[in-house]
This record gives structure tokens, C-alpha cells and sequence, in this order.
């Protein structure tokens, strides 16, 4: 595509040499020959990289170089010139947003579900993988950069989707990655304290998943959530709620049974009632089914259509994932990395043990430290034996990760153990397994790499329990 058809998306009228595009980035070192470089305040240093790489044009919000086209928002112009790009494709497609602290994914998974099995074509793009509908590919961020975003929206479209499940994280919104798209519905699963290393405060945390909801026809709001009225508030247009306990929202579920590996309610709305089976475990996900049926009866989903979608619905990677072992021991493996998470997740496994809980956990480098203390408390309150350990260091030292947790550690009376590395912590954990004891792998959850430094080294804790328990 030519430049000057490209800047049209951005109101620009292009007098300079028209050559043509075939890569948009805002990443130096993506450039090549053919390519535009987006230069955002914090690469500004890197403009001569990217000219000497090949790129063709660099847009700024100000003049940084000679051969520079000046935007007023830099965010907000690439996802547009992105969009152009692939001829707006998404306008196409009806875009679902969903957005919250916990159950994102799973949720993204459900109503992806309940579409296809009612025979509706449909796209996800969430944290675990991308399905464009005619291939799935393994996710690196949970919301993708523009350029990504929209060549994943092209080829839904172009295989025929009539729908793409976007999960929506607050980073992607608030770096304008899903600027210009028009969402027919969004969802809130809750919100809780997460990212504030990034966003520096809970209120710029929610403000930046605030903006799903303005640019929705429709949202559906956790009526369990603090937040909810701030969230009923932003949105654009008709607003659906649900709840575990509360009569005055939209949806209600009643009579709920959990059992270790399945759950089965009665989803109650104004005139209607029905019995929701799922082959997945927790009062969280009877939250996150409430949601998904919820939006998809507003897409003109049945609630019958909606029920075998869910029927036929089965775990997510790394979401309280139950591995297959020969063995009198269990050994579930959760991304939970939160504080309510953790609380969640034990609280559903007190409710389903016969035995101990045994938790392996650790808490992320170069993230929000304040939490660790607090999630180490929970831990410690509602595990039977806690093993502390590493999950991603980054470019912290992970000794000093481990003394923050244990800081909060300090009041339990519960077993609390040290290994370092993740690998002996879990095989120290495997050890100790009596039977009917619960091994609960906590943090890591869909993740195959851990991060030390500069390195991804390869950590699939599936792979390391058979490898362990095979010795």
C-alpha cells in the first residue's frame, strides 16, 4: 500500500516520495526495507536504527528527524494507519471485548465456545492462543501489537469469521492497541490490584479498562464487583449484569454444586430459568459461564445454544488444570498470580481436599512488589505446607522475591519451605505428597519459558512433574 493511502487514516495529505508499504512497526529492530517506523516519546533514540534497517518514513508526534510525517498521538495513529493497512477489515467482523483482573481467558474460551458450537465462525485472540479460524498460533502478548492484532482481524475475516473474542488487557488499552475498533459487546470479569508497577495506582488501572466499555453497543458488568458502578457508568450503551448472590442483577446462578472437576447451577434471569452443566471446577467459573451466556443471549445466542456450548467447553491450559497421574496424589497447575486469585483458587481447593494442599509458588521480577507480601500471607493462611520459590526473576534476584513473600509469611503457623529453583521446589513438593494430598502449581500456569535475565529458558512444569514422578 502507498504512503499517501495510508496517511489518509490519520487525516494527513502526503507530498513526499510515494513508495510503497508492505510493514508498519513501532519496533526499530523490526524494520526492513518497505517499512514505516512509529516513533513513540521513549524511541526517539532509536530512529537512526530503524532508517539503517531500511525504514522508508518515520511518524512522530514531533519533528525527530528530517524525513518525519508529525501526529498529534502516536498510540492512537498506529493503530489506524494499522487498520488501513488491512483495508479495515475489522469493520467486518463483530468484535467481543473482555476485560478484568482474573478470568479473562477462561472467559474468552467459553464464549468462543458457545459461538462455534452454535455454528458460528469466531476468532479468539486472548493470552494462551490466537485462532484465526484457519490456523492457532501460541500468544506472546495477551492483547498483540497493532500491526498483529489487525492481520489476525484480516484473516478471520477473510476465512469467513463472522466474530472475534478479544481479551483486552490494561496495557493494550491503555497503549491505544484496540484504538478505532468498534466492539459490539464488552464483558467485566472483576477487578482487583494488579499491574500497578505499570500503571502506578488502582485508579489509572481501572481507568485504562474503563475504555472497553466506552466503545461497546453493549457490556456485561460483574454486579459482584466494587467497581461495578464506575463500569455501569462508562458504558455506552445497554448494560446486562450478573451475580453469584445478588437477586437485582440480570442473571443470577442458584443452587450451585462444585465438585472437584465439575459444576452444575441454575442460571436464573427474568422469566427464565435453566440448568448449566460444566466440565470445569470453582465458584470462578460459574462467574465467568454467567458472563459468556450472558453476551452470547445478547448475540442471539439461545440459552439452550448457549448451555451445550458450555456442556461441550473444556479447561483451559494452565486454568486449574488437572494433569492425568496414575497416582493417589493430585497435581493441578493455575496462572494464578494475584492476590485474589490465590485466594480463590485455595479456597476452592479446601473445599474439595481429602488430604493437604501443598502450594509451589513464587512471585514475578520487576513487578509489583507490594503484593508479594500479601499473596505470601494467603498462601500461608490457606495451604497446608507452602514451598516458596521462583516463577519469573526477570532482572530481580530472586532471593529477594522470596525474603518480600516471606515477610507476609510471618503469622502462619502453617510448613513453610525454601528452594530457589522452581524445578527442585517442585520435585521437593512431589516428594512430600502423601495420599490424597493436592500439589497446587501456582503462577505459572500456560507458560512454557521462565525468565532469568535476559534468557527464556524453557520451564514446562507439565513436562518437569512426569519427568520427576518418571524417576
Amino acid at each position: 500500500m502507498l504512503i499517501s493511502q495510508l496517511l489518509r487514516a490519520v487525516d494527513i495529505s502526503y507530498k513526499g516520495e510515494d513508495k510503497d508499504i508492505k510493514y508498519i512497526t513501532d519496533d526499530s529492530r523490526k524494520c526492513s526495507k518497505g517499512s514505516i517506523f512509529v516513533c513513540h516519546k521513549n524511541a526517539r533514540d532509536y530512529v537512526a536504527d530503524a532508517f539503517s534497517r531500511g525504514a522508508e518514513l518515520v511518524i512522530s508526534d514531533s519533528a525527530v528527524c528530517g524525513d518525519c510525517v508529525v501526529v498529534s498521538d502516536t498510540r492512537k495513529a498506529y493503530a489506524l494507519l494499522c487498520s488501513a493497512f488491512f483495508s479495515d477489515c475489522h469493520r467486518a467482523l463483530r468484535l467481543i471485548g473482555v476485560t478484568g483482573t482474573n478470568g479473562k481467558t477462561t472467559t474468552c474460551y467459553m464464549i468462543h465456545r458457545i459461538l462455534t458450537v452454535a455454528g458460528r465462525r469466531c476468532g479468539l485472540i486472548s493470552t494462551v492462543k490466537n485462532d484465526t479460524c484457519i490456523s492457532e498460533t501460541e500468544s506472546v502478548l495477551t492483547t498483540p501489537d497493532c500491526f498483529e492484532l489487525h492481520r489476525m482481524l484480516s484473516e478471520v475475516r477473510n476465512s469467513g469469521g463472522e466474530f472475534c473474542v478479544i481479551e483486552a488487557s490494561s496495557q493494550g488499552l491503555f497503549q491505544q492497541r484496540l484504538y478505532g475498533l468498534e466492539f459490539e459487546g464488552a464483558v467485566l470479569t472483576n477487578l482487583t490490584r494488579d499491574h500497578l508497577d505499570y500503571h502506578g495506582n488502582a485508579e489509572n488501572y481501572k481507568n485504562a479498562k474503563l475504555e472497553l466499555f466506552r466503545n461497546a453497543f453493549f457490556s456485561v458488568i460483574n454486579y459482584d464487583d466494587g467497581a461495578r458502578d464506575d463500569f455501569i457508568n462508562a458504558s455506552k450503551g445497554k448494560t446486562i449484569t450478573y451475580s453469584l448472590r445478588d437477586n437485582s442483577a440480570t442473571y443470577t446462578a442458584k443452587s450451585i454444586s462444585c465438585k472437584q472437576q465439575e459444576t452444575d447451577y441454575a442460571f436464573v434471569g427474568d422469566g427464565i430459568i435453566h440448568r448449566i452443566k460444566l466440565k470445569v471446577p470453582g465458584l470462578f467459573n460459574v462467574a465467568n459461564s454467567l458472563s459468556a451466556i450472558a453476551l452470547c443471549m445478547e448475540l442471539g445466542i439461545s440459552l439452550y445454544g448457549c448451555a451445550e456450548g458450555l456442556r461441550q467447553f473444556y479447561s483451559v491450559r494452565g486454568r486449574m488444570e488437572f494433569l492425568p497421574l496414575d497416582r493417589d496424589f493430585s497435581v493441578i497447575i493455575d496462572y494464578a498470580h494475584t492476590e485474589d486469585s490465590l485466594r480463590q483458587s485455595l479456597l476452592f481447593l479446601r473445599g474439595i481436599k481429602k488430604g493437604r494442599i501443598i502450594t509451589v509458588f513464587g512471585c514475578g521480577g520487576n513487578r509489583d512488589r507490594e503484593k508479594r507480601s500479601r499473596m505470601g500471607e494467603i498462601v500461608g493462611e490457606l495451604s497446608d505446607i507452602t514451598v516458596v520459590t521462583s516463577d519469573n526473576p526477570r532482572y530481580e534476584e530472586p532471593e529477594k522475591i522470596i525474603e518480600d513473600i516471606l515477610s507476609g509469611m510471618k503469622k502462619s503457623k502453617k510448613s513453610v519451605y525454601i528452594h530457589e529453583n522452581r524445578k527442585k521446589a517442585i520435585e521437593y513438593a512431589l516428594k512430600r505428597a502423601q495420599n490424597n494430598d493436592i500439589i497446587f502449581l501456582a503462577g505459572k500456569g500456560h507458560e512454557t519459558s521462565q525468565q532469568i535475565g535476559d534468557e527464556k529458558l524453557p520451564f514446562d512444569e507439565r513436562e518437569i512433574v512426569r519427568e520427576i514422578l518418571a524417576k
